[in-house]
């Protein structure tokens, strides 16, 4: 009888013990909420130096579905190639991958994964130091409201070699494709006249990981205060593919743009930075890093592409890529926490190698305007504070349960991961503490918007600017007013009739900004003037053009 006792305690304690077991691993097994990809290496060691063979799938079986590593893939069930991707973010234990889809034989597939265009080339992010997971995605979110491609995400759960590895996201590569960055294929027998001049994608980043042959360095005759000869490497055609004249061409192209840039004649419309410059491209580039004050910002990560002259030709900033450590995420910089400060302005900080380009275009009062312009009108729809909100609400809403899941895996909340400034104890503090930080920076950024510090030494508060002029559909006004008060905009042709007025109430003193749309004016010239009760605070000449 007491062996019998021992046994079922035995028995007892084996099947608690087992019941255990089940329960922890109950939320890891049990179908998910997000797509599952599932990749399989065979035990072989994935490393950052060559993609190795292996295979994988990818289970979506649609909205409110639940998915299971054990079913069929849905959008593709194969072969593929992957490595280890990123610089610092190698040391942490999370890692991101670059995937290749290929068939059986090795040659390049390509697939549609999780609603995205068809392509081969993808990578796989794992946001790790970034505890609300939410900062690389927020930023894509908003640069997918600019206009033009940036690169498309989902969120997934992976596992591999039968491990749960936690939250991540399938993106889109930068790559040249007619459904990622549109530009033309350039040929390496391409070496000359129309062909020679695109496409091109380059991007200011480390050159830590590349040969002396995988990057090209610019000595701009002309400089701008201490700026440094900048640093870019090859993205298409890949270094190893693209032809020595095409070297030439665009290393001679950017220093053609520096130079323009940096010159006394940077500001004229034939020779200055617009002959190379794609200015809207340059500007929601510019608003991007402004907002989420990137400590990357204007130095790494920074693309660039170029088309071939007969299809505009000129030089865009962009695509957006890597945002982790933004919003305040970072610890070791002095002003890149902070959210009272302009980070274009910043290019002389002793990290080195940030880009003077927007210090300098910003110098320029038209380029100002637009910029002022663009912010403001993107603060009305996606850009606003309670739309930003919402899209992080919905998007832990949507994580729901596979949060728990992830950090069940990396348990980091409460703990420092390089280079963590807030380190919160729950993931509710770390969203907390971003939302804040976000406030914090739309509300300065909207206060000082017309100030733009450090740049406005060239204008007198006793000028009123008129730009573009000539102009054709619309019109800005850049001005300053030493007290509150209704103005009056009147525009005379030349036989002194009013064809044009409009009354407005700014809303304080102070610099001000306004775009006028004058689509009904004839061509001809005008004359503007601004006033401010009896007295008029402005006059100007103006040319209508394009009727």
């Amino acid at each position: 009888m007491p062996r019998f006792y021992i046994l079922s305690g035995r028995i007892i304690v084996f099947l608690f013990s087992l019941l255990i077991c089940i329960k922890a691993n109950a939320q890891i097994a049990s179908p998910f909420n997000l797509p599952l990809i599932v990749i399989e290496t065979g035990g072989q060691p994935i490393t950052d130096d060559l993609k190795i063979n292996a295979w994988m799938k990818v289970i979506d079986n649609g909205p409110g579905a639940m998915n299971n590593k054990f079913q069929q893939g849905t959008d593709y069930d194969g072969n593929m190639g992957i490595e280890v991707r990123g610089q610092s973010s190698q040391m942490f234990p999370k890692k991101s991958y670059s995937l290749e889809l290929r068939t059986k034989a090795g040659a390049d597939a390509t697939a549609s994964l999780l609603g995205m265009p068809a392509e081969e080339d993808w990578v796989l992010y794992a946001p790790y130091s970034d505890k609300t997971m939410l900062r690389n995605a927020l930023t894509f979110h908003l640069g997918s409201k600019l206009g033009g491609w940036q690169p498309r995400n989902r969120w997934c759960e992976v596992y591999l070699d039968g491990d749960y590895i936690g939250i991540y996201q399938l993106m889109e590569s930068i790559k040249r494709d007619s459904k990622r960055v549109d530009i033309s294929n350039l040929k390496p027998d391409e070496i000359s006249g129309d062909d020679l001049t695109g496409g091109y994608i380059i991007k200011g980043d480390k050159i830590d990981d590349y040969g002396s042959d995988g990057y090209f360095q610019i000595s701009p005759s002309l400089h701008y205060h201490n700026s440094d000869n900048y640093r870019f490497t090859y993205v298409y055609p890949k270094y190893d593919e693209i032809a020595a004249a095409q070297k030439s061409y665009i290393k001679k192209f950017l220093t053609d743009a520096e130079n323009s840039l940096n010159g006394s004649s940077f500001s004229d419309p034939s020779k200055g930075f617009r002959k190379y410059l794609d200015v809207k491209s340059f500007v929601d580039f510019q608003i991007i890093q402004e907002l989420v004050n990137n400590v990357d910002g204007y130095r790494f990560s920074t693309f660039f592409y170029k088309d071939k002259d007969s299809d505009g030709g000129k030089l865009h900033a962009g695509p957006l890529w890597d945002f982790d450590l933004c919003y305040g995420n970072e610890d070791f910089t002095d002003f890149n926490l902070e959210t009272d400060i302009w980070l274009f302005s910043k290019f002389e900080d002793k990290y080195g190698g940030r880009m003077h380009w927007w210090a300098r275009l910003m110098e320029d009062l038209s380029y100002r305007g637009v910029f002022i312009s663009r912010w403001k009108e993107l603060r009305k729809g996606a850009f606003h504070s309670d739309s930003i909100m919402m899209y992080l609400d919905n998007t832990i809403e949507y994580l729901d349960e596979a949060i728990d899941r992830n950090y069940t895996r990396w348990p980091v909340l409460g703990q420092y991961v390089w280079p963590n400034y807030f380190i919160g104890e729950t993931y509710e503090d770390e969203v907390s503490y971003l939302k804040e930080w976000i406030t914090e920076r739309v509300n300065w950024i909207d206060a000082n918007i017309m100030i733009a510090e450090n740049v406005s030494e060239n204008y007198s508060k006793n000028d009123i600017l008129v730009f573009p002029n000539p102009a054709r559909d619309k019109i800005n006004l850049y001005f300053y007013l030493t007290f509150s008060g209704e103005i009056r905009i009147e525009i005379l042709d030349l036989l002194g009739r009013k064809v044009f007025h409009d009354e407005i109430i700014p809303d304080n003193q102070g610099y001000q900004y306004l775009g006028l749309d004058i689509n009904k004016l004839a061509s001809g010239y005008y004359i503007l003037q601004v006033y401010q009760g009896d007295k008029r605070i402005g006059r100007e000449n103006i040319l209508v053009t394009g009727r």
